[in-house]
């Protein structure tokens, strides 16, 4: 077991006690425990509270410690408290617990363990110049932050205060009002500087709501730091197996895809992820390329941890199995990749997404450049749209989620003459509070600017769907600019302003102004990437290079934008050819060792927003996968994610 990192920050100052899971060691199993732990019956008056519709799913209400039963492996099953956290985790360790091993449904309820259908089937039998059949598997992967999750509970009066490494203060706080029973304004929420997020902090965990419960229910300061095994084993992302059916003319013209979609939802839904992965595949299918798309998708209970969010939040499924078909397409008409993906676009997209003929035109270049170069290597091409930010319509009449799409920012002028831009936004390591400066700087012409993030007073909701930059950065130019107005009625000296608050305030009306935004259509990233890969003499696969090209629109920090694509693409790399939760304990990911040379080439067609910035943070993850599996398969055949030399006999 790797051991935490004893955290200096002010969640040590004190007194707390530590919290320290006892879990399953069996996937499925009826257990009972003896000793001192706190169970099912200390929490079970908490109800773990949502933020979608959960009246199509066919799940049970799931309580936040199970009464007799363990669904999956590592699923906590009860509680220990100790003065640190090794005496915690020691204490765990001594806990006896008793299984009987269980063959039945995982729900009594759900006999077939299916707890969601969606159909669209053709309704004549469909048939084609050509046909051909795949099925793509895209297993479960842990998201892996540089921090695991961190939360502290404590008590100052009637206040709760909570300390927790999270993606949404707002919703978090929403989230525990509701499972206490209380009003919000008795909760605060503190965020540090998180150490990653991937989607992984998107969400709030059961055992996050269980260690808040608990504090409530004792009126104790408690504190839970998770390890990295529990980390990986607890917190997963994917899980879907596409079973695919394609129609495709001699031309190389797509006409249909039947695709019968298995989704793995795990033990149980998180309280804000659900099964939205799933519905963001099935947009995402259709975004790109004109054909008749039929599918049966069912969503499926299993004895894993519940799928919670993982950056790119089912655009990769869906764009893997899009790009693996195009590249078949290609592969059986002897087509070029690139002639294929022209052939088949729409001749009009969705929305707002940049210069699509130039990616395709670079795309064609690069690709027949590196063709000249790398001889005996794979190389493969994905080509995708990339949509952010859903809006309001998206967020609450399609997926049915409390949940709009908006982000609220406000602008204020300090005594100091400093222009103070407040957020609910976090920081994952993205760097999107400078992005934001520069946006506003840009705007203002004035260069003392400070964004505050974590915000809990104001309406917004957090970083998730690549919309940080679309909503909060769009909100802060506009709230910027109202400001910048009412100083301009004030002589315009920014600096003499803020002495004239100081000095004659009677003289200055309150210089705070808040604005809200969201994307009114889709706003999109057309982009592509090239992948290209070797197998090695002791038969690994080993990426060489790789290009990426995106439609970036205005960028606050280009930098970081190339930095964000770069880190999603190896992401992808990694998730592609190492990463198995199957593994457990000896779960890896790929390092500089497995890194290839990176080229990016960034557009700047403006969206339509006030800023003219786009949404990259899920962008490169989403096509990258299907890049490097395009490659494999033009060395030998994989149609799953992780691909394993090792598996094959090459």
């Amino acid at each position: 077991m790797v051991w935490p990192i004893k955290y200096t920050d002010d969640i040590t100052s004190g007194s707390y006690q530590y919290v320290s899971f006892i879990r399953s060691h069996l996937p499925h199993a009826k257990f009972t425990i003896s000793g001192k732990a706190y169970t099912y019956e200390d929490v079970k008056e908490f109800k773990v509270p949502t933020v979608y519709d959960k009246s199509s799913l066919r799940i049970p209400e799931v309580p936040l410690l199970p009464k007799y039963k363990a669904v999956y492996k590592f699923q906590p099953l009860g509680v220990v408290l100790g003065d640190d956290i090794y005496n915690a985790m020691d204490s765990a360790e001594n806990i006896e617990v008793n299984y009987k091993p269980y063959n039945g449904p995982i729900y009594e309820e759900v006999p077939d363990n299916v707890i969601y259908k969606e159909s669209r089937l053709a309704r004549s039998e469909t048939g084609s110049d050509n046909e051909f059949s795949i099925r793509i598997d895209f297993n479960r992967s842990a998201q892996y932050t540089m921090e695991t999750r961190v939360v502290a509970v404590r008590f100052q009066g009637d206040e709760i205060k909570l300390h927790i490494s999270t993606q949404i203060p707002t919703v978090v706080k929403m989230l525990v009002a509701k499972m206490l029973e209380i009003p919000q304004s008795r909760i605060s929420v503190e965020v540090p500087t998180v150490g990653g997020g991937f989607g992984l902090k998107q969400d709030i965990s059961y055992e996050e709501l269980t260690v808040i419960a608990l504090a409530y229910k004792l009126g104790k300061n408690l504190k839970w730091v998770e390890t990295r095994t529990e980390n990986v084993m607890t917190s997963q992302g994917r899980g879907q197996i596409h079973e695919v059916k394609v129609g495709y003319k001699n031309s190389g013209k797509l006409e249909y895809v039947i695709d019968k979609i298995t989704y793995d939802a795990g033990a149980y839904l998180l309280p804000f992820t659900g099964i939205s992965p799933l519905f963001v595949t099935l947009a995402t299918m259709k975004s790109v390329y004109d054909y008749e798309l039929y599918y049966d998708a069912i969503v499926k209970v299993s004895n894993k941890p519940p799928q919670g969010a993982f950056r790119g939040f089912g655009r990769p499924e869906a764009i893997l199995v899009m790009e693996r078909i195009m590249d078949e397409i290609a592969k059986r008409t002897k087509l070029s990749p690139i002639e294929v993906r022209k052939l088949n676009v729409k001749r009009k997209l969705d929305g707002d997404v940049g210069d699509i003929s130039r990616v395709l035109e670079r795309l064609e270049e690069k690709y027949n450049e590196l063709k000249a170069i790398y001889k005996e290597e794979g190389i493969g091409v994905s080509f995708y749209i990339q949509y952010a930010a859903p809006n309001s319509e998206i967020m609450i009449k399609h997926e049915k989620s409390l949940i709009p799409g908006y982000e609220c920012v406000r602008a204020r002028l300090d005594l100091d003459g400093w222009v103070i831009i407040e957020t609910t936004l976090t920081n994952q390591g993205q760097g999107m509070d400078e992005a934001i400066k520069k946006l506003v700087v840009k705007e203002l012409g004035y260069e003392k600017v400070k964004v505050v993030l974590g915000k809990t007073d104001i309406n917004g909701f957090g970083v998730w769907a690549s919309r940080s930059m679309l909503t909060a950065g769009n909100a802060a130019v506009l709230a910027a600019r109202k400001l910048k107005e009412l100083v301009m009625k004030l002589g315009g000296d920014w600096e003499k302003v803020a002495r004239l608050m100081l000095q004659e305030p009677w003289k200055v009306n309150n210089l705070v102004t808040e604005e809200c935004y969201e994307t009114p259509t889709f706003v999109g990233t057309v982009s592509g990437q090239i992948s290209v890969v070797r197998v090695t003499e002791d038969g690994r696969i080993k990426p060489v290079y790789h290009y990426i090209i995106a439609d970036v629109g205005i960028t606050g920090d280009e930098e970081k934008v190339k930095g964000q694509l770069i880190g999603g693409a190896m992401q992808s790399i990694s998730g592609t050819i190492l990463e198995d939760v199957n593994d457990e304990v000896e779960y890896s990911i790929a390092t500089a060792v497995e890194s290839p040379k990176f080229e990016v080439e960034l557009l700047h067609t403006p969206s339509k927003t006030p800023s003219g910035v786009r949404g990259v943070g899920e962008n490169s993850i989403s096509g990258g996968y299907a890049a490097v599996l395009n490659a494999i398969n033009n060395i030998f055949e994989c149609n799953k994610i992780p691909c394993r030399s090792s598996e094959y006999d090459i």
